[in-house]
């Protein structure tokens, strides 16, 4: 049997961006606050990202040796979601004893409801629900093939930006890409609670865990340093999560781990009644594919604060590349603060496509640190300044003068490298 595919829906805008996150609200809202018609377009059913979804709800660093290195649109978030009682500011300083001491906690509901609030000032659509289907270009745009609750629809743009984490669009449209092996295991969030550590006895569970599966597996240490904590602090392994059949295994594989851990505490006195009152509704995944740039960021580049011809933003982050059991860590010198190039946003041999976020052109190394959110927010911005530019110019998107993006986003109130004072 024959059938013809029609899409009834079809939509035209001059900025489309993929993925509703860290990078994906502020790439569209910087792209609308500069005069572009914009559309967002999110998987899942609110945006915000593993914020949202996955309860990272602690979106990296906003200051770099005492000064304010990333603003703009998401630091009004951060800052209207302190107002509504939805986060507190830390003290900054100099040099904290640890560097997750200046982590802002946000409240997930409050700082999403922020963010739909923005996202509607500011005059963007959103589509939620929605998926890349497939997609093509021209020399004049970018046409995408959306599925949602309704069905198939197409949508036009000028420019398109990809921040969904895994280079979705940018592999739909076959631009290079990179991807480590193995991949940084991922981590599933979590509440304990239905006890209390004055009720567990150390040497018990130490007796207990020894009988059981699970010696071998897991140290009494640890156990016990989740129950402190009131989480099952996880390392999931992770492989291809940004296919329907990994993503699934990894979620598998992250409840079962729950399970085990949980069903063997529940053995211990004083855990009987132990239980995981929360979870998140979704994996926070660290990596999966990377862009390859029209420049690659190098974790030699990020450690010495390279200086670019095109910086655009800031990262504030040690190196924190994640592996089964522990974490592999280098800390930046004192007052380097690492710089993203406007060339890393740009797939090679792009003209109509930018990238934001943890799919951003760099090794395995660097990519670790810049994916954490406040860098992913600020490249967002970035990118976002950036294609409404490149529509309103009528030019690629390598093409838009340096200077003039520079403008964009002071514009915006983002700070770009050369308004540190040294």
């Amino acid at each position: 049997m024959n059938h013809t595919l029609s899409v009834p829906r079809a939509d035209f805008c001059s900025v489309a961006v993929l993925g509703g996150g860290s990078a994906g609200v502020f790439a569209a809202i910087a792209a609308a606050r500069c005069g572009a018609d914009t559309v967002l377009i999110e998987k899942n059913s609110r945006p915000g990202g593993t914020i949202t979804s996955a309860e990272v709800n602690f979106p990296g660093l906003f200051f770099a040796w005492g000064k304010p290195i990333i603003a703009g649109p998401c630091w009004e978030a951060i800052l209207r979601t302190v107002e509504l009682g939805g986060a507190v500011l830390p003290e900054i300083s100099y040099k904290p004893k640890r560097h997750w001491h200046e982590q802002i906690r946000v409240n997930p509901l409050i700082f999403t409801h922020v963010l739909m609030e923005m996202l509607a000032e500011t005059g963007v659509t959103v589509l939620c629900d929605t998926m890349l289907t497939c997609a093509e270009q021209s020399p004049e745009s970018v046409r995408l093939l959306l599925t949602d609750r309704a069905g198939i629809r197409s949508l036009t743009a000028d420019v398109a930006v990809d921040c969904t984490g895994d280079a979705a669009l940018v592999r739909q449209l076959g631009y290079p890409v990179e991807k480590s092996d193995p991949q940084q295991p991922a981590t599933l969030q979590n509440h304990l609670s239905g006890y209390r550590m004055e009720d567990v006895d150390p040497a018990v569970l130490r007796e207990k865990l020894a009988l059981s599966p699970l010696a071998g597996q897991i140290s009494a240490d640890a156990l016990l340093h989740y129950l402190r904590i009131a989480k099952i602090d996880n390392h999931i392994p992770s492989r291809d999560a940004d296919c329907a059949e990994g993503h699934y295994a990894l979620e598998r594989a992250a409840l079962s781990e729950m399970v085990r851990l949980i069903s063997f505490l529940r053995t211990v006195p004083g855990l009987t009644k132990l239980t995981a009152d929360r979870i998140a509704s979704e994996t926070g995944v660290r990596e999966t594919f990377r862009t390859a740039g029209e420049h690659v960021i190098t974790a030699e580049e990020y450690l010495r604060g390279e200086i670019y011809p095109d910086s655009v933003c800031y990262s504030f982050y040690p190196i924190d590349l994640h592996v089964q059991g522990g974490i592999d860590q280098t800390y930046l010198s004192d007052g380097v603060v690492p710089k993203i190039p406007y060339r890393a946003l740009i797939p090679r041999g792009a003209k109509r496509i930018l990238t934001a976020g943890r799919c951003v052109s760099s090794d395995t190394y660097a990519n670790s640190a810049l994916r954490v959110q406040a860098s992913c927010m600020a490249m967002g911005q970035a990118a976002g300044c950036a294609a409404a530019m490149a529509v309103r110019n009528g030019c690629g998107v390598g093409n838009i003068p340096y200077g003039a993006l520079c403008d964009a986003l002071r514009g915006i109130g983002a700070i770009v490298p050369e308004t540190i004072t040294k």
